[in-house]
């Protein structure tokens, strides 16, 4: 072996080893928040899908119950923001109790 060829392996072994130090640290840190965030984002994707089904549903029953003038944009908002509150919480407490669960 030349000494090129054992400088060029050295530095190899050099990044290898960071780039294990650095996995090690980031799964660490990511296992940590990692609960957190998924009820988080369980809470946001329910709070969406909620909303979304709370505006159709809204629509709908203020059409059907002919409720008059500017009720119903009250209706409606109150019927989105209350479907998007109750999905946001039921999709939130699944992950909860998913992120405590090991496979």
């Amino acid at each position: 072996m030349t000494y090129l060829s054992v400088a060029i392996t050295a530095k190899r072994k050099k990044k290898e080893n960071k780039r294990g130090k650095n996995k090690e640290i980031s799964k660490g840190s990511m296992a940590k928040d990692s609960c957190l965030a998924r009820v988080t984002a369980g809470v946001a994707i329910g709070g969406a899908v909620g909303g979304a089904v709370g505006a159709v549903y809204g629509t709908y029953e203020a059409i059907r119950f002919r409720v008059p003038g500017l009720l119903k944009i009250r209706h409606i908002g109150q019927t989105t923001l209350g479907s998007a509150a109750v999905f946001g919480l039921f999709l939130g407490a699944g992950s909860l109790i998913h992120c405590g669960k090991s496979y």
